[in-house]
């Protein structure tokens, strides 16, 4: 079976190796976004079906397509495009050079800092899903009784939550954190949306349930 970068290069590789064994360049670097793209696309799929698969599905497409008049990209090309304007500032370095230092002074090379893009992307596509309401109106039963009204919603009374985290006196962090979980994000996309480590998000934890035992009876 061809391989993926074998096609879209047009036999120029027979391998992601051989393709990222090159220095970045203005030639390959869209190649190289799309590869690091599909790579981290299949990784997610594993643990985020409803977001990943879709955009994975997408991307496929678009590679197999993108090239004919008139055809538009899906938001899976989105992704593509993360790594490729991350890789771009690199041009003239290779993608297993060094990048930098994480927080724990462990050294992350270019390829492994262009995953880490990809997954603040792949974070802000899956919140975008998550708080997007479709109606279809192809289907009359799915459509409201009270057509007037349909895009018409409760508002919510945050009186009682914003006493009570006042009354906290949380830091700007502690706030931060607080607010990521009443978003229903999980610990490693807090982690990865403020950038600080487990632990710190732990004893945060600790300190707000026991401010909020203290103050609880009031409430």
């Amino acid at each position: 079976m061809e391989m993926l970068v074998t096609k879209f290069s047009n036999g120029k590789y027979r391998n992601e190796g051989e393709l990222f064994a090159e220095p970045i360049s203005t030639e390959n670097v869209k190649l190289m976004g799309e590869m690091i793209s599909l790579q981290a696309l299949r990784t997610h799929k594993k643990f985020d079906i409803k977001v990943a698969d879709k955009l994975y599905i997408g991307l496929i497409k678009d590679l197999h397509h993108m090239n004919e008049i008139d055809y538009i990209v899906s938001d899976g090309y989105d992704v593509a495009q993360t790594a490729i304007c991350f890789l771009y500032q690199f041009v003239g370095h290779t993608v297993h050079e060094i990048y930098g230092k994480d927080r724990k002074g462990k050294e992350v090379t270019i390829k492994l800092a262009c995953y880490r893009e990809i997954d603040g992307e792949l974070m802000r596509l899956r919140r975008k899903a998550e708080k997007t309401d479709y109606i279809d109106f192809t289907d009359y039963k799915a459509l409201p009784m009270d057509p007037v009204n349909c895009f018409e919603h409760e508002q919510t009374d945050y009186t009682k939550y914003d006493e009570l985290v006042s009354a906290l006196q949380l830091s700007a962090l502690e706030l931060a954190i607080l607010n990521c979980y009443m978003n229903g994000m999980m610990q490693s996309e807090v982690c990865a949306e403020l950038g600080i480590g487990r632990g710190t998000i732990y004893h945060r934890k600790v300190s707000i349930r026991q401010r909020y035992r203290k103050i609880c009876s009031t409430y």
